[in-house]
């Protein structure tokens, strides 16, 4: 490629406002997006793609493998990146096929296959979790003679608390399988998986690694209802004595060593025993529920940004760093509170958003489920109803000011051809 001519990114699948931060730290950057049809209606600034490839939704690896060495052939492709978690596996093919820098194929698979990440991890000496994959009740029953009771079903490849259950006897098991297997329903795959229930304080890391060096950005407490462990509410900083904080932060570094990411921002939940770190989960990509802002609010460290600059193939670790250690005038902590009405049934009205704007820290409010949308209770991360967003001198205080700013907020549902007011408690304090 000549100097003068601008990079050419592939894209698989969208990313939001992704890849116009992307043409922002790119100048004239030309892109090619190649996307399931469900994908279409949420890319943005169509107009600035330069071609859009469609595959159906079933279509094969070799397919989307052979549309990416089409384009390559016709305008070759300098850059490659997913920004979601879609069809990461087609993307690892494609950069294996073109010679493209991307996460391989094998950290892509033991990231998305939670099986495979525990024998990854366990290989590591990052604890000795049984975790089975279990196709009916007889397969969770031999885990759970193993290990015992409490037990987590949830899908191998799931997203959002999809499908997730917890098993205090066999009792519960024809439960959990139904559930586990209505979370699966749109995922790649639809195996399920068992492991104990572990028990300790839940986090999540924010990282950012580039040529194999991880640097932790901050820790993320995390609050979840207790029946399907739907996430309710997030607090940065975690409040952590500095030790927990930095064994927390060594224990993912190892985990994305032993599962080979070399770049990118991941996001990667943990529990934490008195002992013991234990990973649940990482993903190749930012946390949602708004984290990546919170962050940029008590850090001044954009993590979609660095998303961005990286896609393009700039060097972020130093930026990093600085701003961690910059002083700033900023709040001392940032907190999410999200509005869960337990209710099913036909949003009619949403009331009280005016209000919790009002309210001194609240920086944010957003209704996720507006009316002419449908409740169906707490059944995932896609299901809550708003959220408010707050800052505050310490981690308390801008929880608090979340939670008040959720309590403002009122849905009316019509259930059984009847309309009900539901108010948003907020519970699940943790």
């Amino acid at each position: 490629m000549a100097d003068s001519q601008p990079l050419h990114l592939l894209i698989v699948s969208g990313g939001r406002d992704l890849p116009d931060r992307a043409r922002d730290a790119s100048a004239g950057l030309r892109t090619t997006v190649i996307c399931r049809p469900e994908v279409v209606p949420r890319l943005r600034s169509r107009e600035k793609i330069q071609r859009l490839i469609v595959l159906r939704e079933d279509a094969p690896e070799d397919e989307w493998v052979a549309a990416a060495r089409f384009v390559h052939a016709v305008d070759p492709v300098d850059r490659l990146t997913n920004f979601t978690e879609k069809d990461t596996e087609k993307t690892a093919a494609i950069g294996a096929a073109l010679g493209l820098t991307w996460h391989s194929t094998e950290t892509v698979r033991a990231v998305a296959d939670k099986a495979e990440m525990r024998r990854r991890l366990a290989s590591a000496g990052l604890g000795d979790v049984v975790a089975e994959v279990v196709h009916d009740v007889e397969g969770v029953l031999k885990v759970g003679e193993r290990t015992g009771y409490p037990l987590i079903c949830k899908p191998v490849r799931g997203v959002a608390s999809k499908g997730v259950t917890r098993i205090d006897g066999p009792a519960d098991i024809e439960r959990a399988l139904a559930w586990g297997a209505t979370g699966a329903g749109d995922l790649d795959s639809p195996e399920l998986m068992v492991e104990p229930f572990l028990t300790g304080e839940e986090y999540s890391v924010e990282a950012v690694s580039e040529d194999g060096e991880h640097l932790v950005v901050g820790v993320t407490r995390k609050i979840s209802e207790p029946v399907h462990f739907v996430e309710v509410g997030h607090v940065v900083p975690a409040p952590l004595p500095t030790e927990d904080a930095e064994r927390i932060g060594a224990a993912v570094r190892t985990a994305l060593e032993a599962l080979g990411v070399r770049q990118g921002v991941t996001h990667t939940e943990v529990i934490v025993a008195p002992e013991t770190v234990h990973i649940v989960e990482t993903h190749l990509r930012p946390a949602g529920d708004e984290i990546p802002e919170l962050w940029a609010r008590t850090t001044g460290v954009d993590l979609i940004e660095v998303v961005a600059r990286q896609a393009v193939g700039r060097k972020v670790l130093d930026d990093v760093r600085a701003a961690l250690g910059a002083p700033g005038d900023r709040p001392g902590a940032a907190a999410i509170w999200y509005a869960c009405p337990d209710a099913v049934g036909e949003i009619v009205e949403v009331t009280g958003t005016d209000e919790a704007r009002a309210l001194n820290g609240v920086v944010d409010v957003e209704v996720l489920r507006e009316p002419g949308k449908r409740l169906k209770g707490v059944t995932g991360s896609f299901a809550r109803g708003a959220h408010v967003c707050a800052v505050g001198a310490t981690q308390e205080e801008a929880l608090l000011r979340a939670r008040e700013g959720v309590r403002k907020i009122s849905f009316t549902v019509r259930s059984s051809g009847m309309a009900e007011r539901h108010e948003i408690l907020a519970e699940h304090s943790g």
